[in-house]
């Protein structure tokens, strides 16, 4: 099993979603924590799982299904250490691109 490290950014992004679930519902709120949650544990015992994102190789996109459609987990592996680095979390409706992902290129 690998380890999960979860950025500033990730974590500020569940409690963003949570809150934005919270103001109509909080058991649905509940509910979509612990989707990603089981998603992060997913990730944690399949390390490599997800697809490669667009324009970044190196990164890939985990889908936590949750309602109609569900969230998106951005990951980056790094097997020296046996890590995935979780940059952010978002719901699958958000717009997003490299950039706001939050995990560039590395250069050679």
């Amino acid at each position: 099993m690998s380890f999960i490290k979860i950025s500033a950014s990730a974590r500020a992004d569940i409690q963003r979603l949570y809150d934005f679930l919270a103001q109509f519902d909080a058991t649905v709120a509940d509910n979509g924590n612990a989707a990603i949650i089981a998603g992060l544990e997913y990730l944690e015992a399949h390390p490599d799982s997800g697809a490669p994102v667009e324009d970044r190789a190196q990164v890939r996109k985990s889908i936590v299904v949750f309602g109609v459609s569900g969230y998106l987990i951005f990951h980056k592996r790094y097997e020296k250490t046996d890590t995935n680095l979780v940059a952010r979390i978002i719901h699958q409706k958000e717009w997003y691109d490299a950039k706001t992902i939050g995990l560039a290129e590395e250069k050679n």
